[in-house]
Protein backbone atom coordinates (compact mmCIF):
# COMPACT_ATOMS: atom_id res chain seq x y z
CA UNK A 1 0.00 0.00 0.00
CA UNK A 2 1.68 3.17 -1.20
CA UNK A 3 2.14 6.07 1.67
CA UNK A 4 -0.17 9.01 1.47
CA UNK A 5 0.74 12.91 1.59
CA UNK A 6 1.14 13.79 5.16
CA UNK A 7 -1.60 16.83 4.82
CA UNK A 8 -4.29 13.96 2.93
CA UNK A 9 -3.71 11.33 5.52
CA UNK A 10 -4.28 14.79 8.32
CA UNK A 11 -7.72 15.76 6.58
CA UNK A 12 -8.91 12.45 6.32
CA UNK A 13 -8.49 11.39 10.04
CA UNK A 14 -9.41 14.74 11.40
CA UNK A 15 -12.85 14.10 8.79
CA UNK A 16 -13.39 10.34 10.27
CA UNK A 17 -13.45 12.39 13.97
CA UNK A 18 -15.70 14.58 12.96
CA UNK A 19 -18.42 12.18 11.38
CA UNK A 20 -17.44 9.79 14.70
CA UNK A 21 -18.48 13.07 16.98
CA UNK A 22 -21.58 14.32 14.73
CA UNK A 23 -22.36 12.70 11.61
CA UNK A 24 -21.32 13.27 7.66
CA UNK A 25 -23.89 16.19 8.30
CA UNK A 26 -21.55 18.51 9.98
CA UNK A 27 -18.30 17.73 8.11
CA UNK A 28 -17.65 21.37 6.20
CA UNK A 29 -14.67 22.53 5.37
CA UNK A 30 -14.04 25.21 7.01
CA UNK A 31 -15.08 23.12 10.27
CA UNK A 32 -12.44 20.40 8.63
CA UNK A 33 -10.01 23.04 8.57
CA UNK A 34 -9.96 23.43 12.00
CA UNK A 35 -9.81 20.29 13.49
CA UNK A 36 -7.01 19.23 11.01
CA UNK A 37 -4.87 22.40 11.48
CA UNK A 38 -4.93 21.75 7.35
CA UNK A 39 -6.10 25.12 5.49
CA UNK A 40 -8.75 24.76 3.18
CA UNK A 41 -6.90 25.52 0.26
CA UNK A 42 -4.71 22.55 1.42
CA UNK A 43 -7.66 20.23 1.59
CA UNK A 44 -9.73 21.57 -1.68
CA UNK A 45 -6.34 20.23 -3.58
CA UNK A 46 -6.74 16.85 -2.32
CA UNK A 47 -10.67 17.07 -2.25
CA UNK A 48 -12.36 19.88 -4.24
CA UNK A 49 -15.86 19.24 -3.31
CA UNK A 50 -17.31 17.17 -0.21
CA UNK A 51 -18.36 14.56 -2.30
CA UNK A 52 -15.07 13.67 -3.10
CA UNK A 53 -14.05 14.17 1.10
CA UNK A 54 -17.22 11.67 1.56
CA UNK A 55 -15.19 9.35 -1.29
CA UNK A 56 -11.66 9.40 -0.07
CA UNK A 57 -13.12 9.06 3.52
CA UNK A 58 -15.04 5.86 2.94
CA UNK A 59 -12.03 4.36 0.57
CA UNK A 60 -9.81 5.10 3.29
CA UNK A 61 -11.98 2.99 5.70
CA UNK A 62 -12.06 0.31 3.13
CA UNK A 63 -8.75 0.22 4.05
CA UNK A 64 -8.67 -0.03 7.27
CA UNK A 65 -11.39 -2.86 7.22
CA UNK A 66 -8.72 -4.62 5.59
CA UNK A 67 -6.00 -4.31 7.84
CA UNK A 68 -8.34 -5.27 10.27
CA UNK A 69 -9.46 -8.80 8.55
CA UNK A 70 -5.30 -9.17 8.05
CA UNK A 71 -4.99 -8.49 11.53
CA UNK A 72 -7.70 -10.80 12.17
CA UNK A 73 -6.35 -13.85 10.14
CA UNK A 74 -5.14 -16.62 11.99
CA UNK A 75 -1.68 -17.32 10.51
CA UNK A 76 -0.87 -20.55 11.77
CA UNK A 77 -4.09 -22.28 9.42
CA UNK A 78 -2.73 -24.59 6.62
CA UNK A 79 -6.06 -23.63 4.78
CA UNK A 80 -6.11 -20.27 3.15
CA UNK A 81 -9.73 -20.33 2.60
CA UNK A 82 -10.53 -21.10 6.17
CA UNK A 83 -8.11 -18.58 7.69
CA UNK A 84 -9.41 -16.13 5.53
CA UNK A 85 -13.34 -16.72 6.73
CA UNK A 86 -12.06 -17.31 10.30
CA UNK A 87 -10.17 -13.70 9.66
CA UNK A 88 -13.23 -12.07 7.94
CA UNK A 89 -16.00 -13.31 11.14
CA UNK A 90 -13.28 -11.74 14.06
CA UNK A 91 -12.96 -8.80 12.41
CA UNK A 92 -16.56 -8.03 11.76
CA UNK A 93 -17.58 -9.14 14.83
CA UNK A 94 -14.80 -7.49 16.82
CA UNK A 95 -16.53 -4.69 18.78
CA UNK A 96 -14.93 -1.15 18.01
CA UNK A 97 -17.05 1.97 18.97
CA UNK A 98 -15.13 4.56 17.36
CA UNK A 99 -15.78 2.77 14.30
CA UNK A 100 -19.35 1.88 14.71
CA UNK A 101 -19.63 5.39 15.31
CA UNK A 102 -18.00 6.32 11.94
CA UNK A 103 -20.36 3.82 9.99
CA UNK A 104 -23.26 5.26 12.09
CA UNK A 105 -22.64 8.85 11.10
CA UNK A 106 -21.95 7.95 6.92
CA UNK A 107 -25.48 6.03 6.82
CA UNK A 108 -27.17 9.94 6.06
CA UNK A 109 -24.84 10.63 3.66
CA UNK A 110 -25.28 7.12 2.03
CA UNK A 111 -28.54 7.07 2.26
CA UNK A 112 -29.32 10.24 0.22
CA UNK A 113 -26.03 9.83 -2.26
CA UNK A 114 -25.98 5.93 -2.98
CA UNK A 115 -23.33 6.44 -5.50
CA UNK A 116 -21.00 6.69 -2.28
CA UNK A 117 -21.26 2.97 -2.10
CA UNK A 118 -19.86 2.40 -5.39
CA UNK A 119 -16.54 2.05 -4.49
CA UNK A 120 -17.36 -0.48 -2.01
CA UNK A 121 -20.01 -2.40 -4.02
CA UNK A 122 -16.48 -2.98 -6.25
CA UNK A 123 -15.27 -4.54 -3.95
CA UNK A 124 -17.53 -6.74 -3.09
CA UNK A 125 -17.71 -7.48 -6.48
CA UNK A 126 -14.45 -8.00 -6.76
CA UNK A 127 -14.05 -10.38 -3.50
CA UNK A 128 -16.62 -12.64 -4.88
CA UNK A 129 -15.54 -12.80 -8.48
CA UNK A 130 -14.43 -16.23 -8.50
CA UNK A 131 -16.87 -17.10 -5.91
CA UNK A 132 -18.16 -20.75 -6.29
CA UNK A 133 -21.75 -21.02 -5.14
CA UNK A 134 -21.55 -25.01 -4.45
CA UNK A 135 -22.83 -26.19 -1.04
CA UNK A 136 -19.11 -25.40 0.12
CA UNK A 137 -19.25 -21.70 -1.39
CA UNK A 138 -23.09 -21.25 0.17
CA UNK A 139 -21.75 -22.67 3.94
CA UNK A 140 -18.90 -19.79 3.78
CA UNK A 141 -21.54 -17.43 2.37
CA UNK A 142 -24.01 -18.04 5.54
CA UNK A 143 -21.10 -17.62 8.15
CA UNK A 144 -20.13 -14.15 6.41
CA UNK A 145 -23.63 -13.04 6.62
CA UNK A 146 -24.09 -14.16 10.31
CA UNK A 147 -20.71 -11.88 10.71
CA UNK A 148 -22.17 -9.05 8.99
CA UNK A 149 -25.78 -8.96 10.70
CA UNK A 150 -24.07 -8.98 14.48
CA UNK A 151 -21.75 -6.37 12.85
CA UNK A 152 -25.30 -4.11 12.02
CA UNK A 153 -26.28 -5.06 15.36
CA UNK A 154 -23.37 -3.57 17.36
CA UNK A 155 -24.00 -0.48 14.31
CA UNK A 156 -27.02 -0.31 15.40
CA UNK A 157 -26.87 -1.39 19.28
CA UNK A 158 -29.42 -4.08 19.29
CA UNK A 159 -28.28 -5.84 22.25
CA UNK A 160 -30.41 -8.33 22.00
CA UNK A 161 -27.72 -11.38 22.83
CA UNK A 162 -26.15 -11.68 26.30
CA UNK A 163 -22.31 -11.48 26.12
CA UNK A 164 -21.98 -15.01 26.70
CA UNK A 165 -24.48 -15.90 23.93
CA UNK A 166 -22.31 -13.50 21.77
CA UNK A 167 -19.51 -15.13 22.13
CA UNK A 168 -20.25 -18.71 22.48
CA UNK A 169 -22.23 -17.82 18.82
CA UNK A 170 -18.75 -16.63 17.89
CA UNK A 171 -16.89 -19.63 19.01
CA UNK A 172 -19.31 -21.77 17.17
CA UNK A 173 -18.59 -19.59 13.81
CA UNK A 174 -15.51 -20.17 13.98
CA UNK A 175 -16.11 -23.37 14.86
CA UNK A 176 -18.34 -24.44 11.94
CA UNK A 177 -15.57 -22.17 9.74
CA UNK A 178 -13.14 -25.56 10.59
CA UNK A 179 -15.31 -28.03 10.50
CA UNK A 180 -17.29 -27.12 6.82
CA UNK A 181 -13.71 -26.14 4.94
CA UNK A 182 -11.86 -29.17 6.37
CA UNK A 183 -14.62 -31.15 4.94
CA UNK A 184 -14.76 -29.44 1.76
CA UNK A 185 -10.91 -30.39 1.70
CA UNK A 186 -11.24 -33.74 1.88
CA UNK A 187 -13.64 -34.38 -0.28
CA UNK A 188 -11.49 -32.16 -2.75
CA UNK A 189 -8.27 -34.09 -2.11
CA UNK A 190 -10.41 -38.03 -2.02
CA UNK A 191 -8.62 -40.20 -4.42
CA UNK A 192 -11.32 -41.88 -6.93
CA UNK A 193 -11.41 -45.23 -6.71
CA UNK A 194 -11.05 -47.03 -10.31
CA UNK A 195 -14.08 -49.04 -10.99
CA UNK A 196 -13.37 -52.83 -10.99
CA UNK A 197 -12.95 -54.66 -14.42
CA UNK A 198 -16.18 -56.15 -15.83
CA UNK A 199 -16.68 -59.91 -14.77
CA UNK A 200 -16.37 -62.49 -17.47
CA UNK A 201 -18.86 -64.04 -18.75
CA UNK A 202 -19.28 -67.96 -17.89
CA UNK A 203 -17.99 -70.80 -19.60
CA UNK A 204 -14.74 -67.46 -20.88
CA UNK A 205 -11.82 -66.93 -19.21
CA UNK A 206 -11.37 -62.98 -18.53
CA UNK A 207 -8.09 -61.68 -21.07
CA UNK A 208 -5.25 -60.33 -19.05
CA UNK A 209 -5.02 -57.01 -18.19
CA UNK A 210 -3.83 -55.23 -21.37
CA UNK A 211 -4.51 -58.12 -23.73
CA UNK A 212 -6.28 -56.97 -26.97
CA UNK A 213 -9.39 -59.07 -27.32
CA UNK A 214 -9.27 -61.94 -29.68
CA UNK A 215 -10.92 -61.03 -32.97
CA UNK A 216 -13.53 -62.78 -34.43
CA UNK A 217 -13.77 -64.07 -38.11
CA UNK A 218 -16.41 -62.54 -39.45
CA UNK A 219 -18.54 -64.92 -41.73
CA UNK A 220 -21.24 -63.21 -43.04
CA UNK A 221 -18.89 -59.74 -44.65
CA UNK A 222 -17.45 -62.75 -47.24
CA UNK A 223 -19.11 -64.52 -48.60
CA UNK A 224 -18.18 -67.73 -50.60
CA UNK A 225 -18.14 -67.60 -53.95
CA UNK A 226 -19.55 -69.66 -56.13
CA UNK A 227 -17.38 -72.02 -58.36
CA UNK A 228 -17.69 -72.50 -62.29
Amino acid sequence: MSRQPKARTKVLEAARKIVQESGAGALTFDELSRVSGVTRGGITYHFPTKDALLRGLLEHDMEQWQDSEEACTPKDCPCPQRAELIGFIRSHTSRDENRRRFVAGMLSAAVHEPELLDACRAEIRDRFAGQKWDEAGLRAYLLRSAAIGMFWDEVFQFDHLPPKARKDLIALMERLAEEWTSADAATASAPVTPKPPPQAKAGRAAPPAGARPARTPNTDSHPTKNKH
